[in-house]
C-alpha cells in the first residue's frame, strides 16, 4: 500500500502541468465560410462535441461574433464553464479562452489555411495549470480523451459547412 501511495505522489512531480491536443481536417469550402462558422459561438451548438449534453444551458454575452463574444454554460453532466473569443483575425485565426471550472483552463486556437479553394482547419486545445498531484494525473486522461472530441467536432463542422456551402451552390445553379 505504501508503494502505491509513493508512486501516486511521486510520478506527478515529473508530469507536465499542461498539454496541447491538435486535430486537423480539410473542408471543401473557402476559408471565409469556415471561419465565419467558428467565429459565432452560437453556431457551435450544431457541430461542437462539447455541446452534446442535453442538460447544458447556455447564456451568451457580448457581440454575436468575434472578440469578446462569450458563452457561459451550466450542466448537470459536464459542469459549469465559459468560453470567450479573445482574438479573431478574419479568415485566418481565432483564439479562445475556456474555463472548465474544476478541471482547469484551456486556450483554443483555430488556424484556417486556403488550399486550392478548400480550407485546411486546425483546432488546437492547450490545457494548462494542471495542479499536483490530481490535476497532473487528469492531464494524462484529458490528452487521450480530448483528441477524439476535437476530431469528431471537426468532422461535424466539415459536414455542416459543406452542406451549407453546397446548398448555396445548388441554389445559385438553379436560379
Amino acid at each position: 500500500m505504501a508503494g502505491i501511495f509513493a508512486i501516486f505522489f511521486t510520478v506527478p512531480v515529473f508530469l507536465p502541468s499542461g498539454y496541447t491536443i491538435t486535430a486537423t481536417t480539410e473542408i471543401k469550402a473557402p476559408p471565409k465560410i469556415v471561419f465565419n462558422e467558428v467565429n459565432v459561438l452560437r453556431n457551435w451548438k450544431i457541430w461542437s462535441q462539447f455541446e452534446q449534453d442535453s442538460t447544458m444551458v447556455n447564456h451568451y454575452e457580448g457581440p454575436a461574433a468575434g472578440v469578446k463574444a462569450k458563452r457561459t454554460w451550466t450542466s448537470q453532466h459536464t459542469g459549469n464553464g465559459s468560453i470567450e473569443i479573445t482574438r479573431s483575425v478574419p479568415y485566418r485565426f481565432i483564439e479562445t479562452k475556456t474555463d472548465f471550472g474544476a478541471p482547469g483552463k484551456a486556450t483554443g486556437r483555430w488556424i484556417f489555411s486556403n488550399t486550392n479553394g478548400n480550407t485546411q482547419v486546425s483546432w488546437e486545445l492547450h490545457i494548462s495549470g494542471l495542479q499536483y498531484p490530481f490535476g497532473k494525473w487528469l492531464g494524462i486522461i484529458l490528452k487521450k480523451s480530448m483528441k477524439p472530441v476535437l476530431e469528431k467536432g471537426l468532422e461535424a463542422l466539415k459536414t455542416t459547412v459543406e452542406e451549407k456551402s453546397g446548398s448555396k451552390q445548388d441554389k445559385n445553379v438553379t436560379e
